[in-house]
């Protein structure tokens, strides 16, 4: 995998079976997950820690199943981290008359932001229109009134039809030649990869079994039926067995690399990777009330609003480079640049980009064939062996992915007798947005008596991260607070950092962070955020992480360094230059 892995296989894992070479300490909830991995029988094994593998992990968990998953990485470092997070039904699929997918997307749309308010919201899009007034407006507009009428109305209302002079109130730059009109609607946005780590962590919290930097080398047989899994663990560097009665493979770009693919699969169809990349932007560099949706020949470009920015994607384009690490090429940060130019006079450059990322998607169709037309749609597809792979899909109907995989790993009748319990299960930390908003208020007083005792002068900031943590965490905000008063981690975590130190800690003993990777990338996004990669407060994560795990201050600047360099390649702007 990537520079993390290089150096974390020369650290050893303290789980009983280990060898007497020096060592790191080993978080316990590491030690408890590899030793059940190795001792128990499960019932099912997940191998893929995206949003799919975890959302089978429940669906499973859910069921009553005693059910396991592996990750040779972090939770959502491939693709479910990588998104244009956004949870929608998918405007241009009614172009292709998928009309099933768009309404069977707009269903769990309504579901995430009732069982997860905290992590999915509902924002506006403006769909600004150019061209012959009625014929396009009427185009448009009939488009817009079916995605309503499958289900978008029951969350945001029935879209609103503008003239062209409020259009340009709700986007003042929009370009004003041409310029017939505009239409408003509502889609969901969300944080692609704390939403799997929270669909994980339900799991968990329901008895379930993960384990993250554990690689599924190969299938474990019993003659020809499958059994299990070989795997390492890529930390310390041991091989062992994770038995269980059956296997879902669901490592999505990964089974398109016969490198990298954990088991062969007949029948299971092909995969198009295709390559997804995206801009962030300052908020203020672009002036909108809202998200924009920008419609190009062939595909649909998103302004999608983000905390103090804009995130801009994405592009879709055929990539046969392995799916670890990926960045996004000059052509395709171009390509966003000049779709945005075209429609908006803001006359965006490469200066003005903080932030870039790209992700690989497992679609399914032929070999060779268009990455724009291929289907969004999710295949299950099973061997004599008992293997299940799930590919395929789109992120918003992930549940309904995971639900599929598991009824076609139990087999008919045993699904029916288990039937999936998710379609109504909270994901941890949900509370309704009346809570949300009282909890953000009761974590603002103490806020801002810390920041007067630091001499904290900028008067928003208390009412800021409290709104932040609330929309974060949810109902364990509060924990995250009380953690920051007992580790004295109530400060920033640098110069307009909206991240409080006790998050670092919290992800190092909640939410499986094993490097600073897992914590800057993932857990709180500003390796894409900040345009020094986080070099500026790597060496103070990295001092709250080695007192959580254990880091002397020799690893904790081999741990800066490791991060510096996988961040600057993944996030960075590829012409620019670095310190």
């Amino acid at each position: 995998m990537g520079s993390w892995e290089e150096v974390e296989t020369r650290v050893a894992v303290s789980s009983g079976r280990a060898p007497s070479a020096p060592r790191t300490t080993e978080p316990a909830w590491r030690r408890e997950a590899l030793r059940a991995l190795a001792d128990e029988r499960f019932d099912v094994l997940i191998v893929g820690g995206g949003i799919v593998g975890a959302g089978a992990l429940l669906d499973a968990t859910s069921r009553g199943l005693r059910a396991a998953l592996v990750e040779q990485r972090d939770i959502a470092s491939g693709t479910s981290g990588r998104s244009s997070r956004l949870i929608h039904g998918g405007l241009r699929y009614l172009e292709q008359l998928r009309f099933g997918l768009v309404y069977e997307a707009l269903q769990e749309r309504a579901r995430l932001l009732r069982l997860a308010p905290h992590l999915v919201t509902l924002e506006p899009f403006l769909f600004p229109i150019y061209g012959i007034p009625l014929l396009q407006q009427g185009f448009y507009g009939s488009g817009i009134f079916l995605y309503d009428l499958l289900g978008a109305r029951r969350d945001g209302g029935f879209a609103k039809h503008l003239r062209p002079a409020s259009a340009i109130e709700y986007a003042p730059e929009l370009r004003r030649r041409g310029l017939t009109g505009g239409i408003i609607y509502h889609d969901g946005v969300e944080d692609d990869a704390r939403l799997a780590l929270a669909v994980l962590r339900t799991a968990l919290a329901g008895g379930a079994v993960a384990g993250t930097r554990v690689h599924a080398e190969k299938p474990l047989l019993d003659g020809e039926r499958l059994v299990g899994a070989t795997v390492r663990d890529l930390l310390g560097g041991e091989r062992f067995e994770i038995r269980a009665e059956r296997v879902i493979d669901a490592t999505g770009v990964w089974a398109a690399d016969p490198e990298a693919r954990f088991a062969e699969l007949g029948g299971g169809g092909e995969f198009i990777p295709s390559r997804g990349s995206h801009i962030v932007i300052r908020r203020d560099r672009l002036p909108a009330e809202g998200g924009l949706t920008l419609r190009t020949p062939g595909r649909v470009v998103f302004i999608i609003p983000w905390p103090g920015h804009w995130i801009i994607g994405t592009t879709d384009h055929a990539d046969s480079r392995k799916p670890e690490a990926v960045s996004a090429p000059e052509a395709d940060i171009d390509e966003l640049l000049e779709t945005v130019n075209r429609q908006i006079e803001v006359d965006l450059t490469r200066g003005d980009i903080v932030g870039t990322y790209a992700g690989m998607r497992p679609l399914v169709g032929d070999p060779g064939g268009s990455t724009v037309k291929a289907s969004r749609e999710h295949r299950v597809a099973a061997d004599a062996s008992g293997l299940v792979r799930i590919s395929g899909g789109k992120y918003t109907t992930y549940r309904v992915m995971a639900r599929d995989v598991v009824d076609a790993s139990l087999g008919k009748t045993e699904a029916k007798r288990r039937r999936s319990g998710t379609a109504d299960l909270p994901l941890i930390g949900a509370a309704s947005l009346g809570e949300l908003a009282e909890i953000a208020a009761s974590l603002e007083r103490p806020l801002r008596d810390a920041a007067a005792a630091r001499g904290e002068t900028r008067a928003t900031w208390p009412g800021r991260v409290a709104r932040r943590l609330a929309d974060r965490y949810g109902r364990e905000a509060p924990n995250v607070l009380a953690l920051a008063r007992e580790r004295n981690l109530a400060a920033p975590l640098g110069e307009r950092v909206d991240h409080l130190q006790a998050e670092v800690a919290w992800a190092a003993r909640h939410e499986l962070a094993l490097s600073l990777d897992d914590v800057l990338a993932r857990r709180m996004r500003l390796a894409q955020e900040l345009p020094d990669r986080g070099a500026s407060i790597a060496p103070g994560v990295a001092a709250v992480m080695g007192a959580e795990l254990g880091w002397d201050k020799r690893r904790q600047n081999t741990e800066v360094k490791r991060y510096l360099e996988s961040a600057r390649r993944e996030y960075g702007v590829p012409w620019a230059t670095t310190g």
